[in-house]
C-alpha cells in the first residue's frame, strides 16, 4: 500500500524536488543532485570580504560562516520557506549549514561556541509569517551541532525599515543600538544566526549587545552570504 501511495505522489508530482521538480525526494523536499549544485562558499570565514563603517565595527564579530551564495537560485530557496510556508526545508538548511560550520571550525581551528542566539524578529514579521523562520532553524541547528540555544535573548528595541529598502550606509546606520541582549553573556563564545548577511549591519549590532552583556567572542553565522549587496 505504502509503495503504491508513494508511486501515485511520483507521478503527480509531489514527491518532486521543489528546485527542479524531477526527482523523487522523500525528505526536506530538495534533490541530493540539486543541493550539490547549489552555489558554495569555501569552508572558511567570509568576514573579510566585506566593509565596514570602522574598525571599531569590524572587530565587534570574530567569524562570519554561510556555506551557500546570494543567486536567483539561493534566493527563491529562502524566499520559499521564509514567506511560502515550506518550514520543512529548515531540516535541508540546518543539514547544510551544520556540515559546513564543522569544516569552518576544523579549518580556522576555532574553540565551538558555548551558546547560540538568532537574530530576533517582529512581533507582526512572525504573526504574517506564522512562524519564527531563523527560530526554527536554529532549533535544528543546535540539534546537529550539540550546541545550547537560547531563544529570545537579543530584542529589537526600536522599528526598522526593510533592509532591501536601504542603501548599505543607511543600514549601517538605522541598526545602530537597534537590538538589546536579555540574556547575562559573561565569558561566553556566542554565535548569531540569520538567514543572510549582507552588510552586516545586523549582525554587528547583535554582537553589540551581546558584547554589552560581557560576551567574549561573537560569530556569525547565516544560511546565505551576499557579498555584492
Amino acid at each position: 500500500m505504502l509503495a503504491s501511495i508513494s508511486g501515485f505522489a511520483n507521478r503527480i508530482g509531489a514527491n518532486a524536488c521543489i528546485l527542479c521538480r524531477m526527482h523523487s525526494v522523500l525528505e526536506h523536499g530538495i534533490c541530493d543532485d540539486c543541493a550539490v549544485a547549489l552555489p558554495r562558499w569555501y569552508p572558511r570565514s567570509v568576514k573579510h570580504l566585506a566593509h565596514f563603517p570602522s574598525l571599531q565595527e569590524r572587530e565587534l564579530t570574530a567569524h562570519w560562516f554561510a556555506p551557500l551564495r546570494w543567486t536567483p537560485l539561493t534566493q527563491s530557496l529562502i524566499y520559499r520557506y521564509k514567506t511560502g510556508g515550506q518550514v520543512h526545508l529548515a531540516g535541508a538548511f540546518a543539514a547544510w549549514l551544520a556540515a559546513h560550520l564543522i569544516h569552518c571550525y576544523r579549518n580556522e581551528q576555532q574553540s565551538w561556541p558555548d551558546l547560540l542566539v538568532v537574530v530576533p524578529t517582529t512581533a507582526k514579521v512572525w504573526q504574517q509569517r506564522g512562524f519564527h523562520h531563523t527560530g526554527l532553524l536554529a532549533q535544528q541547528l543546535a540539534s546537529y551541532l550539540k550546541i545550547p540555544y537560547q531563544a529570545g535573548a537579543l530584542r529589537v528595541i526600536r522599528p526598522l525599515a526593510k533592509q532591501k529598502q536601504l542603501g548599505r550606509q543607511q543600514r549601517w546606520r538605522q541598526h545602530a543600538k537597534s537590538l538589546h541582549c536579555t540574556v547575562d553573556t559573561s565569558g561566553l563564545r556566542v554565535a548569531v544566526l540569520d538567514d543572510l548577511i549582507s552588510s552586516g549591519a545586523t549582525l554587528t549590532a547583535a554582537a553589540r549587545a551581546l558584547r554589552k552583556q560581557g560576551a567574549k567572542t561573537v560569530d556569525g553565522w547565516a544560511l546565505i552570504y551576499n557579498q555584492g549587496d
